[in-house]
């Protein structure tokens, strides 16, 4: 005999997923960016993996060792031969980490697709510079190859480029008050510059000479290295896509044309000093809006996993 009763209608449980590396298992990742990351794939067609670092203090908050050894080992499930995109949000880290990591996806996978929602800096902009293409989001930024250290006495990281530019300032700034001094007195003395010369240089020097003073040489030249060394990766790294010419240009551009470790560089800058990017369209624009809310401040490394 029917009772009148409805009966319960059993829904299945939706699907949880994590980041395979970090935060790993115990931390559920929100639907939206779960939905963003499988849409991209979908779009794509190929495995998408994350690299997004919150640019905090902890152990894989940062493009530094933790993250490369994870990121590099062969137990973390990219399969050799299958190319794959990563999805990187990262105020950088280790120029050294950057390029390994890039050398290691080219190696295995045989080439990868780098996708910035927001941003990649520093070095995170030397990692995307080792993909076979540079997916940007629509208001996404690339930086200067500026490398940033510790500073022990500030406790905070500092710009290699600061202390170079500096002295380039410094020394521009001397020329054009020479230049200024001859001109003044050429006009009121009507002597030769042959005469006036030896004393414009004088008292331009006497005024700039507690400012050089202040420079630490061996500092400057460690310094100096330093962007050398990341000029020198991302030549490594462009070279296969870019003749060498135009490599060492790009190269040279990203380390020494910007003024500051924060410069927007966005794909119409970048093709400005020939830089190749692709905005993103359609359905991969859409799937980077879905992920946008979802990667403030957070740090998620590896690849989708289900949790069962």
């Amino acid at each position: 005999m029917a009772t009148g009763v409805t009966p319960l209608t059993v829904v299945p449980p939706q699907k949880r997923y994590a980041a395979s590396i970090h935060p790993g298992k115990d931390h559920v990742l929100p639907d939206g960016f779960v939905q963003g990351i499988q849409k991209l794939e979908t779009a794509l067609g190929m495995p998408v993996w994350f690299m997004i670092h919150s640019g905090g203090t902890g152990e894989f908050d940062d493009l530094e060792t933790p993250t490369r050894k994870c990121l590099c080992s062969h137990k973390n499930g990219i399969a050799a031969g299958q190319p794959i995109a990563l999805v990187v949000d990262s105020s950088g880290g280790s120029v050294k980490c950057a390029y390994q990591i890039a050398r290691y996806l080219r190696r295995t996978c045989g080439g990868f697709t780098a996708v910035v929602p927001e941003w990649a800096k520093s070095a995170a902009t030397l990692l995307v510079l080792g993909a076979d293409r540079i997916i940007l989001g629509k208001n996404a930024e690339l930086g200067p190859l500026d490398v940033q250290i510790i500073d022990p006495d500030r406790e905070q990281r500092i710009s290699a480029l600061d202390e170079v530019q500096a002295l380039d300032r410094l020394n521009s700034f001397a020329l054009q008050a020479i230049d200024a001094q001859m001109l003044l007195l050429v006009r009121r003395s009507g002597k030769t510059m042959n005469v006036l010369l030896p004393g414009a240089q004088h008292f331009v020097a006497e005024m700039l000479q507690p400012l050089f003073e202040k420079i630490d040489t061996v500092h400057y030249t460690y310094m100096s290295r330093l962007l050398k060394v990341a000029e020198e990766y991302a030549v490594r790294l462009l070279s296969p896509k870019y003749s060498t010419e135009k490599a060492q240009a790009i190269a040279r551009n990203l380390v020494h044309q910007y003024p500051e470790h924060g410069f927007f560089i966005d794909s119409d800058e970048a093709s400005k000093i020939g830089l190749e990017t692709v905005e993103a369209q359609g359905e991969m624009d859409s799937a980077i809006e879905m992920m946008l809310e979802y990667i403030q401040d957070v740090t998620y490394i590896g690849r989708l996993e289900e949790i069962t």
